[in-house]
């Protein structure tokens, strides 16, 4: 059965016998902007499974300008506010301190009620909205050295990049220098040359490589390196701007006696000696702002932070003096591929 054709017949059974459920109930109400946000009804909905508990309260989203404009039963519905902020790629839910979701999710209308067609991608956009601020520190960078990247195209440049990869099902977390910069000065650092993006190895979709290749992308592909087992990363390049290169680092759980220890991100020196950057056990579904864009992170960003960089991880460091293969705290090396391997795990194109 198409998504299409379930979500009809969802709807029917729903209307059918649950009168109500679906439609918000309003006694004089010009309210048009309502969303279902629900994760437990949405995932009933996912699954063509039209029972639902009376008793239990429906989560929806109202926008603020309609807060004073409407009549709400909340003996049925739990009712969380959201507003659409100008000049921003997400929505603000003000629930549980403040949670932000991309605007960007395809939904039907069903009244003046909007439900996510995509459910299961909206299920991974609201699991991950945990607002999480940046400190703003001011840095006093001595105004002569060169700035390798400006804040807000940077920032606007991975935006896109995220979008091609949530395409693809992946959810990529800022990493390293990039979550060191967005945590401690709210941008890029600006004299760093790249910017880096994690994804776990069990979301990870090697077709979005693929597609780079076949040249179905906004982006170039500049490198692949490593192996898919235990030690892959790519970098691209947007195709229009040509910098900064975005390093996507899959990230993998380490075990040892059936237990994760840690989580670890690969790295590959051109004489073949392999990397791992260690990561601690950190809930990684939360989201933050960098120049008017979400971009997923930990929950706790200053603990790995520190980890990585030591305890003054706030001070700033000139980026050419960061060898990226022994200046992190968190660094090991782990082995070393044969010439023979490096000719299938270090590939760089022009």
């Amino acid at each position: 059965m198409s998504s299409s054709h379930a979500f009809v017949r969802f709807l029917v059974f729903g209307i059918a016998l649950q009168a109500g459920l679906l439609f918000l109930i309003y006694e004089n109400s010009k309210a048009s902007r309502l969303l279902l946000i629900d994760l437990d009804f949405l995932e009933n909905l996912k699954t063509e499974d039209c029972r639902w508990d009376e008793t239990k309260r429906i989560k929806i989203g109202v926008h603020v300008k309609d807060r004073n404009r409407s009549t709400i039963d909340t003996t049925r519905f739990d009712v969380e506010f959201y507003d659409n902020p100008d000049g921003k790629d997400f929505l603000e839910f003000y629930e549980d301190g403040k949670r932000i979701i991309p605007k960007r999710f395809e939904a039907r209308q069903i009244g003046n009620f909007k439900i996510p067609t995509n459910i299961q991608r909206f299920i991974e956009f609201y699991k991950r909205s945990k607002f999480v601020e940046c400190l703003g520190l001011e840095m006093n960078r001595n105004k002569s050295q060169k700035a390798n990247q400006n804040g807000p195209e940077s920032a606007r440049i991975l935006a896109r990049f995220r979008d091609e990869l949530i395409d693809m099902e992946m959810y990529p977390l800022l990493n390293g220098g990039t979550l060191l910069g967005w945590y401690r000065e709210c941008s890029v650092i600006p004299h760093t040359r790249d910017l880096d993006f994690s994804v776990f190895k069990e979301m990870y979709n090697p077709e979005y490589a693929e597609k780079i290749l076949r040249n179905e992308s906004a982006f170039r592909m500049s490198r692949i390196l490593g192996q898919l087992e235990d030690s892959y990363e790519i970098t691209v390049v947007s195709k229009k701007e040509r910098r900064p290169k975005i390093d996507l680092f899959v990230m993998y759980d380490y075990v040892e006696g059936g237990k994760v220890i840690y989580r670890y991100i690969p790295g590959l020196k051109d004489d073949g000696s392999k990397y791992r950057y260690t990561h601690l056990l950190l809930e990684p579904s939360c989201a933050a702002e960098m120049h008017g864009h979400l971009f997923w992170i930990l929950c706790n960003p200053i603990e790995q932070l520190k980890h990585e960089y030591g305890p003054l991880w706030y001070l700033d460091h000139p980026t050419s003096d960061f060898k990226w293969y022994s200046s992190a705290n968190n660094v090991q090396k782990v082995g070393k591929f044969s010439k023979a391997e490096m000719k299938k795990y270090y590939l760089h194109f022009s």
